[in-house]
């Protein structure tokens, strides 16, 4: 593959990204500010609601169905820590997206969120699903 087949390939998929991240605005309702200050996400919110809540709580306090069942307790995602005073958004997109692992998710041989929404989602809408769910995250934090 030639450096510019390679170019208009690259333009061409960053063109669809920006047209379906711009259709998703405009087909999303309002946004409506949680307690924190940072939009509400409906789409994280349902995510969270999906693939959290058994073992974190659908109020993510770490005290949801499964939780008692778990080596370790669940973490309160309510209280996410602040790193120099801001959401740490990267530190919890990768940890849902597995890149960087907590021993409580288990080994590499589970199932890790990130590859179970690529599997679902394709890898692009993951992404934006993984985006998602950090912004509930970070919306929920008190």
């Amino acid at each position: 593959m030639t450096k510019n087949t390679t170019k208009k390939i690259m333009a061409t998929l960053f063109a669809l990204l920006i047209a379906f991240l711009f259709t998703s605005l405009l087909s999303e309702p309002p946004l409506t500010f949680a307690a924190s200050g940072v939009p509400a996400n409906a789409e994280g919110r349902k995510l969270f609601m999906q693939y959290c809540a058994t073992c974190h709580g659908s109020d993510a306090r770490g005290d949801g169905p499964s939780a008692r069942t778990l080596k370790k307790a669940p973490a309160d995602l309510t209280k996410i820590e602040k790193v120099d005073g801001k959401f740490p958004t990267v530190k919890v997109q990768r940890i849902i997206s597995g890149d960087d692992m907590l021993e409580s998710h288990g080994s590499r041989d589970m199932p890790i969120w990130g590859t179970v929404l690529r599997r679902n989602y394709g890898p692009g809408f993951a992404t934006l699903q993984i985006y998602n769910l950090t912004r509930y995250l970070e919306s929920i934090q008190q």
